[in-house]
């Protein structure tokens, strides 16, 4: 697999970037790709990275990759991820759907955050949301039994609907967004700007 190659300091080249447009569609095999077995948190819409590279930062026992479909924003992060030299992080650009279904393993994701999807507000577009039932069906697959899952909106329509799609396969438990830190750039400009912010945490049914 042929990766956008960049230099972490002090250390061997660390490959940040994955454009399986390049690469192929391979399915993953984690081990290799951050050096070791540790626990993988998948993050599916990555934006400008803060998620990426603050997590990274903070819990280097734990490997993070991100999903961004936006070639801009991918290239964005792939250069913050570079800066900040972390080598538990990788970005993958492409359509989530096709990275959950051709690129992931099962049973090999412990936990799955979705911040601020495009909410898709126009009636002939919800189809294109990403809280929908092709991507519920991939997350039962790759996620292990005892994974978490994290998805946070400030749009109600479509929160409540992903919502309820969540609520069909898994267990949902409703939070207060506020009880975290600001963990996107647009929650931390959302939450300056007052707007409601919802969030629910899932869980595969046992």
């Amino acid at each position: 697999m042929r990766l956008v190659e960049t230099e972490a300091a002090d250390a061997a080249p660390v490959a940040f970037g994955i454009n399986p447009r390049e690469t192929g569609f391979e399915r993953f095999d984690f081990r290799a790709i951050f050096g070791n077995a540790n626990p993988v948190v998948l993050e599916i819409g990555s934006g400008k990275g803060r998620f990426l590279r603050d997590s990274g930062a903070s819990r280097p026992d734990t490997n993070f990759l991100g999903v961004e479909k936006s070639l801009h924003y991918y290239r964005v992060i792939e250069k913050r991820l570079t800066s900040a030299a972390l080598p538990n992080t990788r970005i993958v650009n492409h359509d989530a759907l096709r990275v959950l279904s051709e690129m992931v393993p099962d049973k090999s994701i412990s936990e799955v955050h979705i911040y601020f999807p495009d909410p898709w507000p126009r009636k002939r577009e919800q189809k294109r949301r990403l809280v929908r039932p092709e991507i519920v069906e991939q997350l039962l697959r790759v996620m292990l039994p005892e994974a978490l899952g994290i998805y946070v909106s400030d749009h109600q329509e479509a929160f409540v609907s992903g919502r309820e799609v969540l609520a069909q396969h898994f267990d949902i438990e409703d939070r207060n967004a506020l009880d975290s830190p600001p963990r996107t750039n647009y929650e931390a400009k959302y939450r300056a700007e007052g707007r409601p912010i919802y969030e629910v945490r899932f869980r595969i049914r046992s």
